[in-house]
C-alpha cells in the first residue's frame, strides 16, 4: 500500500547568525541613505528653530526629537537587518490581524483637528496608517509572490489557457485574492478619516501588482484608467469637509489657493537659482504653516534653491534606483516584491510631498521621507530599511553560490572534456601503432 508523505518544511528562526555578505551595491545604497537623512536632520533643524523656540521655548525642540527617533530607527534598522525574511513571511496573516485591531483602536482615540490617527499611552504616540503600510508591503508580496504565473507561451510547450482557467488565475489568484485583504484596512482608515495614508497604501500595493505580473493587462488598464479619471474622481469627493476645502484650494488662481500652498509657491520662489543660504528662510518665521513637517521641501528651496531641490532628488532617484537593484538581485519572488514595495512607499512619498509642495497635486498631508518630522514613520521606514539590508544580504549570499556551483559544472565539464581528449589521443596512438606493425 503506497504511503503519502507529508513535506516536512525546515523550523524557522527569527534571526539569523550571518544573513550573507556586504556586496558592494549594498554598500552604496546604504552610503546614499546616510547622506540622505544627514541632510535631513540638518534641513529639519534650519526650518524649524524658530518655531521650536517660538512655540516650545526651544529652538531644539524638534530636532532632539527627530535624532532620538533616529537613533531608536537605527537600532531598529540594526535587529531587523538579522530578522530572516522567512520568519516574516511566516508571520504575515498574525501581522495583518493586529494591524486591523490597531487601526480600531485608533477610532476609539480622542479627535485631533478633527481626525483619529495616533494611539497615545503614557505620554507617547504611534501612528497606526505607518504599521500598516508596512504591513501591506508584506502581506500583497506574500499573496503576489504565491500566486500561480501564467507561463509565457514558446514555439516547444504551448499552453493556452480555457477563457475560464484564465479568469481563476488571471483575476481572481493574481487580483482578487491580493487586493481582498486591502479593503478593510482602506475602509478603516477613511473612518479616522486619513486620505494620505489610504493613498499611499493604495499605490504601494498597486506597485506591488503592477511589477509581479499579477492581473496582466488588465492591471496596468486599470491603473491607466484610474489614473486619467484621478481629477474627475477627487472633485466629486464631498463627504468629508476638510478634504473638500483641500481639493478647493488646488487652482491656478492665487486668490482661491490655500493659505498652505500660497506660502510654498512663495517660498520656492523667492529660493531662485541658489537660494537664500542655509537658515536664511522668511517662510518658515511661522508664515509657512507644518514648515518642519508637510512643507519642509519649500524651505529647501528657499534656502538652498533650484540647485539644492534637484540634488535633494537626485539623491532619492539615486536611492530608489539603487533599492530597486537590490530587490531586482533578491533571493526569490517575494525577496523581490517587498523591496519593491518598500522603494515604492519612498517613491510615491517623495513624488505625492514635492507635487504637493509645487501644487501639482492637491494638499495630502505626505511627509518628506528622512526629512520631514514624526518619530512613528521615521523609525518604521529606518526597520523598513533593515529589510532591505537583510534581502540584499541573502541575495547576494544565493548569488554567490549559485556562481560556486556554475564554476563547479564549468571545472567538471573541462575536467571530463579534457578526459574525453586524452582518450581520443590514446585510442589515435593505438591505431597508429597497429598501422606501423
Amino acid at each position: 500500500m503506497a504511503t503519502i508523505r507529508k513535506k516536512h518544511r525546515a523550523p524557522v528562526s527569527v534571526f539569523q547568525r550571518d544573513p550573507g555578505p556586504w556586496s558592494r551595491l549594498l554598500i552604496d545604497w546604504l552610503a546614499t541613505l546616510a547622506v540622505i537623512m544627514i541632510f535631513g536632520l540638518v534641513m529639519l533643524f534650519s526650518a524649524s528653530y524658530t518655531t521650536g523656540y517660538l512655540r516650545m521655548g526651544d529652538s531644539f525642540h524638534y530636532i532632539k526629537q527627530q535624532a532620538l527617533c533616529m537613533m531608536l530607527g537605527l537600532g531598529c534598522m540594526f535587529l531587523m537587518s538579522y530578522v530572516d525574511h522567512r520568519f516574516l513571511r511566516k508571520m504575515v496573516v498574525p501581522g495583518y490581524i493586529i494591524v486591523l485591531a490597531m487601526l480600531a483602536v485608533t477610532l476609539t482615540m480622542a479627535p485631533l483637528n478633527g481626525c483619529r490617527r495616533w494611539i497615545r499611552f503614557g505620554g507617547l504616540t504611534l501612528q497606526s496608517s505607518e504599521v500598516a503600510k508596512f504591513e501591506m508591503i508584506l502581506f500583497s508580496s506574500h499573496l503576489a509572490a504565491k500566486a500561480p504565473q501564467v507561463e509565457r507561451l514558446d514555439p516547444e510547450r504551448r499552453i493556452l489557457l480555457t477563457p475560464r482557467e484564465w479568469l481563476r488565475v488571471r483575476v481572481w489568484k493574481q487580483l482578487v485574492v491580493p487586493v481582498l485583504p486591502l479593503i478593510p484596512v482602506v475602509i478603516l482608515l477613511a473612518m479616522e478619516p486619513h486620505m494620505s495614508g489610504i493613498v499611499l497604501t493604495v499605490a504601494v500595493v498597486g506597485t506591488i501588482l503592477l511589477l509581479s505580473g499579477s492581473g496582466g493587462v488588465l492591471t496596468w488598464a486599470g491603473a491607466i484608467t484610474a489614473g486619467a479619471l484621478l481629477e474627475t474622481l477627487l472633485s466629486h469627493v464631498d463627504s468629508i469637509p476638510y478634504l473638500q476645502k483641500r481639493l478647493d484650494g488646488w487652482t491656478q488662481d492665487l486668490s482661491k489657493m490655500t493659505d498652505q500652498t500660497v506660502q510654498s509657491l512663495y517660498a520656492i520662489g523667492s529660493g531662485g537659482l541658489k537660494g537664500l543660504g542655509l537658515g536664511n528662510s522668511v517662510e518658515k518665521q511661522l508664515w509657512l504653516p507644518e514648515s518642519t513637517n508637510d512643507f519642509i521641501f519649500s524651505v529647501v528651496c528657499e534656502e538652498l534653491g533650484f540647485i539644492g531641490a534637484v540634488l535633494i532628488i537626485v539623491l532619492f532617484v539615486l536611492f530608489i534606483v539603487q533599492g530597486l537593484l537590490i530587490a531586482y538581485k533578491a533571493e526569490n519572488l517575494y525577496c523581490t516584491m517587498v523591496g519593491i514595495g518598500i522603494m515604492a512607499q519612498i517613491a510615491w512619498q517623495v513624488f505625492c510631498n514635492i507635487a504637493v509642495v509645487t501644487n501639482t497635486l492637491p494638499n495630502t498631508g505626505i511627509s518628506l521621507p528622512f526629512f520631514s518630522s514624526g518619530g512613528t514613520s521615521l523609525i518604521l521606514l529606518l526597520a523598513e530599511m533593515g529589510v532591505m539590508v537583510n534581502i540584499g544580504r541573502n541575495g547576494e549570499r544565493v548569488a554567490q553560490q549559485r556562481e560556486q556551483m556554475r564554476a563547479q559544472r564549468e571545472a567538471a565539464r573541462a575536467e571530463r572534456e579534457a578526459e574525453l581528449a586524452r582518450k581520443t589521443i590514446d585510442l589515435a596512438s593505438a591505431r597508429a601503432a597497429r598501422t606501423e606493425q
